[in-house]
C-alpha cells in the first residue's frame, strides 16, 4: 500500500495520508470486495459524502469507525490518563457493519505457505487503488450524492423508508437524506 501511495505522490505531486488511505481501502474491501469496480467507487464516495456532511466526522477514519464505543475493562474506573484509555466499538452498532461485527478484520491475500489467494489479492489491490483515486478527488460519484447504503440481499433497514434512493449498484442500494 505504501508503495502505491508513494508512486502516486511522485507521479501527481498529491500527498496521500496513508492512515486515511488504509481506513478507506479497508472499508471498500470489507464492505464490497465482491462488487464491480463501480460498486467499490460508490462505497468510497459514500464515505467522502459523509465527510462533507455536518452530521458525520470530518475525516475518513472517523467516518469509517463511526459509532458508539465502550471503555475497556482494563481502563474503566481506573486511574489512567485520558490519552491511555482504551475504547472498543459497541458490537453491531457501527455505521459500517464490518467494523463492529466482532470478527477479525484481516485482509487475507495469501495462505500461510505464501500461495496467493488471487480473488482476495485482486480485491485488496482494487480497494487501495479506488481509495487512492477517490481521496485525491479523481473519480466522479456514481451514487448521486448518497450518504447511506446497504446490501439489499442481506438486510432491509427501517431507516431506508425515510430516505431517497439514488442508485442501485451491484448488491448495494444507495440513499441520501
Amino acid at each position: 500500500m505504501a508503495s502505491l501511495a508513494m508512486s502516486y505522490e511522485v507521479e501527481t505531486g498529491y500527498t496521500v495520508n496513508e492512515t486515511e488511505l488504509k481506513c478507506l481501502a479497508e472499508n471498500i474491501y470489507f464492505e464490497g470486495r465482491a462488487e464491480p469496480m463501480t460498486g467499490k467507487i460508490a462505497i468510497a464516495k459514500v464515505v467522502m459524502n459523509r465527510i462533507d456532511s455536518d452530521r458525520h466526522p470530518d475525516d475518513v477514519c472517523g467516518v469509517v469507525h463511526e459509532g458508539p464505543t465502550r471503555e475497556s475493562w482494563k481502563t474503566r474506573g481506573k486511574d489512567v490518563p485520558e490519552a491511555d484509555r482504551v475504547f472498543y466499538p459497541v458490537p453491531h452498532s457501527c455505521q459500517f457493519s464490518w467494523y463492529c461485527d466482532q470478527k477479525k478484520d484481516i485482509v487475507w491475500v495469501s495462505y500461510m505457505d505464501g500461495t496467493i489467494i488471487d480473488g482476495n489479492a485482486t480485491a485488496w489491490r482494487d480497494s487501495i487503488n479506488v481509495a487512492l483515486f477517490v481521496i485525491a478527488g479523481e473519480l466522479r460519484d456514481p451514487t448521486n450524492g448518497a450518504d447511506h447504503y446497504f446490501n439489499h440481499n442481506l438486510v432491509n433497514p427501517s431507516w431506508a423508508v425515510a430516505m431517497t434512493k439514488t442508485k442501485v449498484i451491484g448488491n448495494h442500494s444507495f440513499f441520501k437524506e
